[in-house]
């Protein structure tokens, strides 16, 4: 398959999850965006999470074709090879959908600052969530995930560690 964005490497994304967990999550304050090497979002941090964006295909303008097909499939055999990396590692893990964000039925004042910025990126892809799982600074939630704000923009694969448990939304 040719390959529609940045490389990709199982390993590398392990070892992104890893050092998120290492790191320490706010107790409280404002979410902001992590500092990047290059222009745009890298990550980002707020009360109780951090976000990391580990992969982007390239963007998409015009209708979905084959090149947009192809970024779509690639994106879901990445996601599929770290959620096996990481079931492996951490057991089985279980779906958290962001149904009700799309549906309207949750808003950003009713849900964790997690769910609020996944929401602010258009972020809405299955969540694939593994808990707790043991980390320097206590227990930790970890959920990735492969999501598109619209069909020009890039896919993105991120992942999040949270100091609570990452349950469905509202309404879900």
């Amino acid at each position: 398959m040719k390959a529609t964005g940045t490389p990709f490497d199982v390993t590398e994304a392990v070892a992104a999850v890893d050092g998120l967990l290492a790191l320490p999550v706010p107790v409280g304050g404002p979410t902001a965006w992590e500092p990047s090497e290059e222009e745009g979002w890298s990550g980002s941090y707020g009360a109780g999470f951090r976000l990391k964006l580990l992969w982007e295909s390239r963007a998409y303008f015009g209708v979905p074709g084959p090149e947009w097909d192809a970024a779509q499939d690639e994106a879901g055999e990445y996601l599929a090879a770290l959620t096996s990396a990481l079931d492996e590692r951490w057991g089985p893990h279980r779906e958290v959908s962001m149904r009700a964000f799309v549906t309207g039925e949750a808003d950003d004042e009713s849900v964790l600052p997690l769910f609020a910025e996944l929401r602010a990126f258009d972020l809405y892809g299955e969540l694939m969530v593994w808990g707790p799982v043991g980390a320097p600074h206590g227990p930790r939630w970890v959920a990735v995930s492969v999501g598109q704000c619209d069909e020009d923009a890039p896919h993105m694969m991120v992942a999040a560690v949270s100091d609570v448990p990452i349950e469905e939304l509202p309404g879900d």
